[in-house]
């Protein structure tokens, strides 16, 4: 199935981009979410036969379903990192430009955004909030956390809040008029420390930003200081999917249709960026496709300290480290994405999901988990959090790993 290319918004806007998420879906396996229907049965714990291969039997799991929830087909969910929690768009009418902050007149009622706790009896009734919030890519644990929303504005400006799961309010932390999107998030001491995609009013170029916030009582006040520097914007030039993988930062960086990967050293210390580490991905690229490379991952941009992405080239999951000079890893044929849950590793492909004790996939010691196509979205300490695409719906899932005996091999 060939990439969407971006053109002028018209009537079958929406009817393209939904049929990028096909494509996603087919190959990418991306991330999203559900409530409170158990029509699919629960699968007990399963030990494959030792005797089909004695190395297998160390691999045991339960396969739990915690509910259904309805889907715009497109954006991909994000879980709390205690994976008490799950927020996914509902439903959303964006087209590429209003989906990437292009462009200048956000379609109306753009989409609604539902947190749906996660308990021991399955996914809760959700907190919605909406019409016009898209769904971010991050979240930030804590009593004052929250997922990562933007609200693109008249005249292209988006502004970047958290969204409550306790209550569905939203703090602003961007709204300065420009167009704010691609947001990451983290911890930074006592502090969080914001990265996000900026374009200033009126122009198509667009740099990279940092800012650090204080709590101080309700609300995260921005800082005068404790954030790194910028990458300014520059004609011809655009930036996607930023984030901050063992302690550098990495972006896409699309220029003239070259598609690059890069590392910089932006840390608090220094008074401008340095670059670290540059690859190159695809001489024919668009800012539609590096999107794909970042979204159709949802949250997860990391695995061990390398940073997780689909390559364009070659339509599968891709792993790079920006402190060396390798070129970026391509995983196993076929391979959409990939958790690593305590001393288990779990994979996807097109249509099956693996796993394997250690921390690579490993083919030839492989446990079949599941058929079809699927969403890894959560990794925790021996368990994780999978979606199955059901329609406009998403069928959630919680994977408990059962630790092997100490004497298995």
């Amino acid at each position: 199935m060939r990439r969407p290319r971006p053109r002028t918004p018209d009537a079958g806007a929406g009817r393209r981009l939904r049929a990028a998420v096909r494509w996603l879906l087919a190959a990418a396996a991306c991330c999203t979410s559900g409530t409170g229907c158990g029509s699919t049965p629960s699968l007990p714990a399963i030990r494959p036969s030792a005797e089909q291969d004695p190395r297998l039997a160390a691999v045991e799991f339960g396969l739990v379903s915690l509910g259904e929830a309805p889907w715009d087909g497109f954006t991909m969910p994000v879980v709390a990192g205690d994976a008490s929690a799950i927020a996914v768009q509902a439903d959303s009418a964006p087209d590429w430009p209003t989906r990437l902050g292009t462009g200048d007149a956000p379609a109306q009622r753009c989409g609604s955004v539902a947190v749906h706790p996660i308990g021991a009896g399955g996914l809760g009734k959700p907190t919605t909030a909406g019409p016009d919030l898209l769904l971010g890519r991050c979240w930030l644990d804590g009593p004052h956390g929250g997922v990562l929303v933007e609200q693109p504005l008249a005249g292209g400006a988006r502004r970047l809040g958290l969204l409550a799961a306790s209550d569905g309010g939203v703090q602003w932390l961007l709204d300065d008029g420009s167009a704010n999107t691609g947001a990451w998030i983290a911890p930074h001491g006592e502090r969080i420390l914001l990265t996000w995609c900026r374009r200033s009013p009126g122009t198509t170029a667009w740099s990279i930003d940092q800012a650090a916030f204080d709590r101080r009582g309700d609300a995260w006040t921005p800082c005068a200081d404790g954030a790194g520097p910028a990458l300014a914007a520059a004609a011809g030039v655009e930036w996607t999917g930023p984030c901050v993988v063992d302690g550098l930062l990495t972006a896409l960086q699309l220029r003239d249709g070259v598609l690059r990967l890069i590392a910089f050293d932006a840390s608090e210390a220094r008074s401008e960026p340095a670059l670290v580490r540059s690859t190159l991905l695809s001489m024919r690229g668009t800012r539609e496709a590096a999107w794909q490379c970042v979204n159709g991952l949802g949250p997860t941009c990391s695995v061990g300290g390398e940073l997780a992405f689909l390559h364009p080239r070659f339509n599968r999951l891709a792993r790079w480290s920006p402190r060396t000079a390798d070129a970026p890893t391509l995983l196993p044929e076929g391979t959409t994405g990939i958790l690593r849950c305590g001393e288990h590793c779990l994979w996807s492909t097109g249509d099956r999901v693996w796993a394997c004790r250690g921390s690579e996939p490993d083919p030839s010691r492989r446990v079949l988990v599941a058929e079809g196509t699927w969403i890894l979205m959560h990794a925790g300490n021996d368990l994780a959090i999978l979606a199955k695409p059901a329609g406009r719906a998403l069928r959630v899932y919680r994977l408990n790993f059962v630790k092997a005996p100490s004497s298995a091999t």
